[in-house]
């Protein structure tokens, strides 16, 4: 009885891994161009592994542009907390014009208006569609050895938002699900795409 359960649940669990893309293979074949925006105090290490993790992915190609200080116009007064929205609209002005869309990347604190909160903290935040993006790692520090596997999750999201990608309610592992405003959802997302998901990238 016990061998029949644990053969019944092997079957179930490959069934629903069955969906997944092979490992290493691009889940698109994007020729856009991305350029990386090093805000403030941001490892090298962190912007070499979401380069390599862009391009694996996505298959587009990685531009970084040199290190540059988050713009004051963006700071919350007498803070060191900075409005993604308004991160955004200021990325935009420092795109390259060759580049298809531009991802800031920063260790400082990043908000948004979330219901009756005004300065809710948030991860990340990216037009959809559109040319900018803004991932933080700040609130990630906590996850100590996760932490890069984390920013590495929200940047993929952020830049799927900018390709088109709504939020996702498909599938419990798709990169595109809502945080909601927590991090469980990153302990619950891989770094995949489900069907439907991939099927509205390809279409962008």
């Amino acid at each position: 009885m016990n061998r029949c359960l644990y053969l019944f649940c092997l079957f179930l669990f490959l069934s629903c891994e069955s969906d997944l893309p092979k490992t290493g293979l691009p889940t698109t074949e994007d020729s856009s161009v991305t350029v990386i925006l090093p805000l403030g105090q941001i490892k090298s290490g962190q912007i070499i592994l979401l380069s390599r993790e862009l391009n694996a992915f996505y298959g587009m190609k990685i531009q970084v542009l040199p290190n540059a200080q988050m713009p004051a116009s963006c700071l919350l007064e007498d803070t060191k907390r900075y409005s993604a929205s308004a991160m955004l609209g200021w990325l935009k002005k420092q795109k390259p014009v060759h580049c298809d869309r531009i991802l800031g990347v920063t260790t400082y604190d990043v908000f948004t208006k979330k219901g009756q909160y005004p300065h809710w903290g948030i991860f990340g935040l990216g037009y959809k569609p559109g040319e900018a993006c803004i991932v933080s790692d700040h609130r990630l520090k906590q996850f100590n050895i996760r932490r890069d596997t984390f920013l590495t999750l929200v940047t993929l999201h952020e830049i799927g938002h900018n390709l088109g990608l709504p939020h996702c309610d498909k599938h419990p592992f798709c990169l595109m699900n809502d945080a909601k405003g927590t991090a469980r959802t990153l302990f619950a997302e891989k770094k995949w795409l489900c069907a439907n998901c991939r099927k509205l990238v390809k279409k962008s």
